[in-house]
């Protein structure tokens, strides 16, 4: 057999070879081989000569900026960073042996963020200034975005941007106050306002912890989120918060309120400069703007981090608020003309050093229009104890007219404050029926004109009545442009009468059975304040005397209104004839309301039975039948009653006559 001397060669060499193939693994620089010097912060102080004795020096390579990253690596933190997971060599590729070269290679980090690299690379943020991702961000200690507080997120910006004038701000310390600096600069990035619950420890504002929390509201874990959501409904509404702010402070936390921040959820980095984008007030200062789709409360977790639990909407309501020019204008003073210099005189745009400066818009003074309306409210002990402004109860950026709003919108204005009012009035007779029929101001307002209101309503097939707006009531009828108040008055007399309501309740139940979600449709009511005046009741001296609403002179009887629903989603009131207090033309009336000290037949009873008759519409001739009718039917029951009592007397009478 005859061998060749190459294939020997190369047979040699494969077995030479094996042991660096399985020892290849085994040499794999690892993680503690890194940390064994970059995990103490002793490199920090050895000298630059010691230190290059550690690597391999290289020449002609230029240093790469360590921007905000150091040599050491605090371990803890790296493992509860964002890259926590990741071994050393999985960023710095170029490392293959240790000791390892002088200078490494600048890390990619669009291996992984590649989104974001593309993003950036487009920005005049990096067109200018050619920064690495690691000079505003540690690698080495950087958390998910999410767990970094407005502050966090601002000191990121201020590494570079520390002499950064915003003098041209309306108010700029109430901006930097709620805002991070990418809700402005980073224009397509998705936002959203974040709320906080805190008290003040040593005069500063400090997150209520997780076991602050669960004493003072007694659950734990998930059930935690019970004892907040009292309603069950997936959101925290106004009141709810509320009320956990009211059951920290019995337990003890000084000063509890809400912090609220604007901050971005989705980063996108092509941050913008330009004035035009940046200072465009509508951006945010609309109903439109982008942290308005997002509105979460950040409830304390027992591992100290927070989690997100949606809050209502109906939390934008409160006072202040933010402007916003949609609400704006549909509010009763934009309907009246008045513009945002006619109450902010103030605010001017001026020039200084050729730079444009804003000065503040300062405090709104109401009574430059409404001098007659504070006159009153200053007299009141409202005031005197609450010292509250108008716009800590009526939102000026967004108030309907006072005729629009419904009892129970009236009612949400004084639960701002006022948020255990029900239990407050648990020394009423009924008080869930007082609350379900009036406004607050019916009785701690006893001076304003007041009246009764019907409006329409939908029974369900559960049984909840939910009112109807124009759009309910235009499908129903199948006239999607109907007016609804001709529909209603067809005589045009400017006064429904109860026959009228009666046949446009029936129009509407002959049709409702199109519709899936109702059962019938009737009418509700309300005792509702017609015009008001601010000078309320104190201590509810005036507000317990029950004669002064149980009474026939009772004030609201004077004036009964129908409320019919706009187009515009305004309400129109048309007066309604009293004779539909009467409960006739199976139009349902107040029933669960009494009247006090009615022991007599009184003068008013026979005007008020006048009038019924007159708007019945029955003529002369109809009510003297009627009289006759009842006459004799009166005549037969009084002659049979006198036969029932005598009958003694006639039976004695027949016996002697015998």
């Amino acid at each position: 057999m005859t061998y060749c001397p190459g294939i020997l060669v190369l047979v040699f060499a494969f077995l030479l070879s094996l042991p660096v193939f399985f020892l290849a693994d085994a040499w794999a620089v690892s993680d503690d081989d890194c940390l064994s010097c970059h995990g103490s912060s002793d490199i920090l102080d050895i000298s630059k000569a010691d230190r290059l004795d550690m690597v391999v020096p290289v020449t002609g390579i230029k240093k790469v900026s360590p921007g905000v990253t150091s040599l050491y690596v605090d371990q803890d933190k790296y493992a509860s960073s964002v890259h926590g997971d990741l071994s050393c060599t999985d960023c710095h590729t170029d490392i293959t042996q240790l000791p390892h070269k002088q200078y490494l290679a600048p890390v990619d980090c669009s291996m992984c963020h590649s989104d974001i690299a593309e993003q950036y690379k487009k920005s005049r943020h990096f067109k200018v200034s050619h920064k690495p991702c690691w000079a505003c961000h540690n690698p080495h200690e950087e958390v998910p975005v999410e767990q970094l507080n407005q502050k966090q997120r601002i000191s990121i910006c201020l590494r570079c941007h520390k002499k950064t004038s915003h003098d041209w701000l309306p108010q700029p310390e109430t901006h930097f106050k709620y805002l991070e600096c990418t809700v402005c600069h980073s224009p397509k990035a998705t936002k959203g306002m974040f709320l906080q619950f805190y008290s003040k420890k040593d005069g500063k504002q400090a997150p209520i912890t997780y076991s602050e929390f669960t004493k003072a509201l007694g659950a734990q874990g998930k059930d935690l989120y019970v004892k907040i959501d009292l309603n069950k409904d997936g959101q925290l509404e106004p009141f709810e918060i509320k009320a956990v702010l009211k059951q920290l402070k019995a337990a003890g936390l000084k000063d509890c309120g809400l912090r609220e921040q604007i901050l971005v959820t989705n980063l996108y980095h092509n941050f913008t400069y330009k004035v035009k984008n940046i200072k465009d007030c509508a951006m945010c200062h609309t109903s439109m703007s982008p942290f308005y789709k997002t509105v979460e409360a950040e409830i304390p977790d027992k591992d100290g981090s927070f989690k997100k639990y949606p809050v209502s909407r109906a939390y934008l309501a409160k006072m202040p608020p933010i402007p916003n020019q949609h609400a704006y204008l549909k509010s009763v003073h934009a309907e009246n003309g008045v513009t945002c210099l006619d109450c902010h005189s103030e605010f001017k745009v001026l020039k200084k050093n050729g730079k444009m400066v804003v000065k503040s818009p300062g405090i709104v003074v109401c009574a430059n229009c409404h001098s007659d309306i504070m006159d009153k409210y200053k007299k009141s002990l409202h005031y005197r104890v609450s010292k509250k402004i108008c716009y800590n109860c009526h939102n000026p950026h967004s108030v309907k007219p006072f005729s629009q709003l419904t009892a129970q919108q009236r009612k949400a204005i004084c639960q701002k404050c006022h948020t255990d009012a029900l239990q407050q009035h648990k020394w009423l007779s009924q008080p869930n029926v007082h609350f379900r029929y009036l406004e607050c101001t019916m009785c701690h307002s006893p001076k304003a004109s007041k009246g009764i209101v019907y409006y329409f309503r939908g029974i369900t097939s559960d049984g909840r009545a939910v009112r109807l707006a124009y759009k309910d009531l235009a499908t129903i009828l199948g006239k999607p442009k109907v007016d609804i108040a001709e529909y209603i008055n067809k005589a045009q007399s400017g006064r429904v009468s109860a026959f009228e309501l009666a046949a446009f309740l029936k129009d509407l139940n002959k049709n409702v059975k199109k519709t899936k979600d109702l059962k019938y449709i009737d009418v509700g009511v309300h005792l509702i304040v017609l015009k008001p005046v601010h000078n309320f009741t104190d201590k509810g001296l005036k507000a317990k005397d029950c004669i002064v609403c149980h009474s026939a002179n009772a004030s609201f009887y004077s004036k009964v209104l129908l409320e019919i629903p706009q187009r515009d989603g305004g309400i129109q009131t048309l007066p309604l004839d009293k004779s539909v207090l009467t409960g006739a033309h199976g139009i349902s009336g107040v029933s669960d309301f009494y009247l006090l000290g009615e022991h007599r037949l009184t003068k008013k009873d026979i005007e008020d039975l006048w009038y019924t008759i007159k708007s019945i519409g029955y003529r002369w001739i109809d009510i003297i039948g009627v009289m006759i009718i009842l006459g004799g039917l009166g005549f037969v029951g009084l002659h049979s009653l006198f036969r029932i009592l005598t009958i003694k007397n006639r039976r004695k009478s027949r016996k002697y006559d015998k």
